[in-house]
Order: C-alpha cells, then sequence, then structure tokens
C-alpha cells in the first residue's frame, strides 16, 4: 500500500492491559509481525490491536478479567484513516471498580456504545478457532452475530431488542408471554433474514475457501433455522410452545437456537470431519469474515494468532498463498509467532516488533 492509502489501523495506545507494558504503537500499513515466546503477551496485543472494534475482547474474555493486576482499570485508544490528517480517533476506558465502560468517537461519547463498533475492523486467524467448528452452535450463531452486527444495516438493533424480549418471555407470566412474543417475532424475522441472506451469498465464496486450501471434498454452507417462514412462522411456533416454555423457564424456538450448518460431502463436519477437515473450515470461515467487511468499504486487518500452528505441510503452504493475495490487494497483516524461525515467507518482508514480558520493542 502506498503512503496515502486507507489502513484498517495507524496507531494503537494502550495502559494497564494485561501483561502489556503501557505503549503507543505507530502500526505500519502494510501491517508486522509480533515476534515472541509464548506466554509474553503476543495474543493480548492482538487483543488490543481489536479491542475497538465491538469493545470486547476477540477471546470472549470479561472487561475485569483483562485489566492488569493491582490496577484500577484499562485504557485503549486507536487511530484509523489515510497516512496523513489526525485520523478518526475512538477509545475505551473500563473502571474496574465501578465495573463501568466507556467509550468515545472523535473525543465524544455515543449516546450507546454501539453507535461507535466497526471504529476499527479485523479478523483473527487462530489454531483455537476450531472450537468455532467443532463445538456448540452458540459459537456460530455469534460468529454471525457479530459479522453482521459490523455488515449488516439495523442488525445490532434487532438483536438488542430480540435478546431483552427473549429475557422478559421467560420471566413473564402466561397473561403477559404473548406480547414478549409480537417482539421477539418482529426482530427475529429481521435476524432470520440478514442470517439467511448472508450464508445464501457466501457459501460459495466459502466452498472457494475450503477447495483454495487443497479440500477435495464438496464443502457446503447453509443457514438452518429452527422455524422457517420469518415473522408469521414464528409467532406460530411461540404459541404453540408458550406453555412447555414457561414449564421449563426457557424459550425453546427462534433464532437464538438456529444454527449455520457447516458440511463436507453432506456430512457435518463438526461431526466427521477430520482435525485437518475442520481447521480448514474455520479458516474459511474467517477469511469470508473478512471479506464480508471488506465488501462493505471497511479498510480490513488480518490477524493471524500462530495461525500456521498444528497445519499440515499442504494447508499451510494454501495458507500462505491465501494472504499473500490478500496482502497484494491492500489487506494489512498482522501476525504473531514464537520465534523468528516460524515467520512465513509470505509475510517475511513485514517489519518486525518483538515482544518479551509483556514490553514491545
Amino acid at each position: 500500500m502506498s503512503g496515502g492509502a486507507i489502513t484498517a489501523l495507524r496507531s494503537l495506545r494502550f495502559r494497564s492491559l494485561r501483561n502489556l507494558a503501557d505503549a503507543t504503537l505507530e502500526v505500519p500499513p502494510n501491517g508486522c509481525v509480533i515476534v515472541g515466546p509464548n506466554g509474553h503477551g503476543k495474543t493480548n496485543l492482538i487483543e488490543a490491536l481489536l479491542y475497538c472494534e465491538v469493545f470486547r475482547s476477540f477471546r470472549g474474555a470479561q472487561d475485569s478479567a483483562m485489566v492488569r493486576f493491582g490496577a484500577e482499570g484499562f485504557h485503549v485508544e486507536a487511530v484509523t484513516g489515510n497516512g496523513s490528517g489526525a485520523g478518526s480517533v475512538v477509545a475505551a476506558g473500563y473502571d474496574a471498580r465501578t465495573k463501568k465502560k466507556k467509550v468515545t468517537l472523535g473525543g465524544s461519547e455515543p449516546e450507546r456504545i454501539a453507535d461507535a463498533i466497526g471504529a476499527v475492523r479485523g479478523v483473527v486467524l487462530s489454531p483455537l478457532d476450531v472450537a468455532l467448528i467443532a463445538e456448540e452452535p452458540r459459537g456460530r450463531r455469534r460468529y454471525l452475530d457479530v459479522l453482521l452486527a459490523l455488515t449488516s444495516r439495523g442488525y445490532l438493533d434487532a438483536l438488542a431488542r430480540y435478546r431483552k424480549a427473549l429475557a422478559q418471555r421467560t420471566r413473564a407470566s402466561a397473561a403477559d408471554m404473548p406480547a414478549f412474543e409480537r417482539v421477539l417475532a418482529e426482530a427475529g424475522q429481521v435476524l432470520w433474514t440478514a442470517r439467511r441472506d448472508w450464508a445464501v451469498k457466501w457459501s460459495g465464496p466459502y466452498a472457494a475457501c475450503c477447495a483454495a486450501m487443497g479440500e477435495p471434498g464438496t464443502a457446503r454452507m447453509a443457514y438452518q433455522p429452527r422455524t422457517d417462514g420469518g415473522k408469521g412462522a414464528l409467532l406460530e411456533a411461540l404459541a404453540r410452545t408458550r406453555e412447555t416454555d414457561r414449564a421449563r423457564g426457557r424459550t425453546s424456538v427462534g433464532p437464538h437456537r438456529d444454527e449455520l450448518l457447516l458440511s463436507l460431502e453432506e456430512r457435518p463436519v463438526r461431526h466427521y470431519g477430520s482435525a485437518g477437515q475442520q481447521r480448514t473450515a474455520a479458516i474459511a470461515l474467517r477469511m469470508i469474515e473478512a471479506e464480508a467487511m471488506a465488501e462493505t468499504g471497511a479498510p480490513t486487518l488480518l490477524c493471524l494468532d500462530d495461525a500456521f500452528a498444528e497445519l499440515d505441510q499442504v494447508r499451510s503452504r494454501k495458507l500462505g498463498e491465501l494472504i499473500e493475495a490478500k496482502s497484494r490487494a491492500g489487506w494489512q497483516i498482522v501476525a504473531a509467532v514464537p520465534k523468528e524461525s516460524d515467520v512465513p515467507e509470505v509475510i517475511a518482508s513485514l517489519p518486525r516488533w518483538s515482544i518479551q514480558g509483556g514490553r514491545i520493542g
């Protein structure tokens, strides 16, 4: 990328975050390689790079767990924009004493934190992503929710309404349940439609990415709802299950129970895929996640957290080819590896950051 090109992230400042020494970092336009032993803060640094995307840890950690031991809170500030000018500033601070979080965008506090999400856009590839494939549907629903909150207008508001009504219906009396069901059906239709349309649009690129990773079998991705047909069908299903749901203290139908189904040769990868096939499916999901963000015009930051570990030689080479293509397309690549010899040739030319005991040099 040239000096005036749009970058995903220009600089990052943080304090009292995990084991990281307080720092202000200028992020190279093309990205960088973070080299350091395991346990010294590489993943914590990637966590800091992406915190201001949705103001949560990409690892799912609570804010309280991210505060450096003995500190009263943490602060992260990211600057995005082109190579000149002041750039756009987004910041977040968490106070461990009050357990409150404050977010600012351009120096001003938005009415809702949700109004500031997406100022930073990025995706992490990690060996831990295999859990996204191998474990329960909840993780794949969260994958869809985060991605669509960043790329689909109105999705985040609908998700908030749906979750609130879901909690209210669970606690409601039989007489009050229908009122919350109407909200669930209206908001649920937005979620159902966005998820279905996204899966239809990206099923082809998902399969193509699996093939590019060397998978010879036919890979498929499909959204699999428990209730088909949108608002009317969901209302009927909620009414039908009302008595049973009230007795069990849960809501058994709706988008919160749906599945993003990934299959290989018509068999679920979750149950029948080998470890390598599950890693391939996880990489494909992350790559199309980044592609979907890039399609909205957002600069793309691709973070590789020891992403080549546990890959066989063929998959490692194929992943390198995918990353090389994205780097040529102007994506910003940040890769974390334990030692210099682990740096793949495809990113060997990127600037180096070293990290030892949380100190970045």
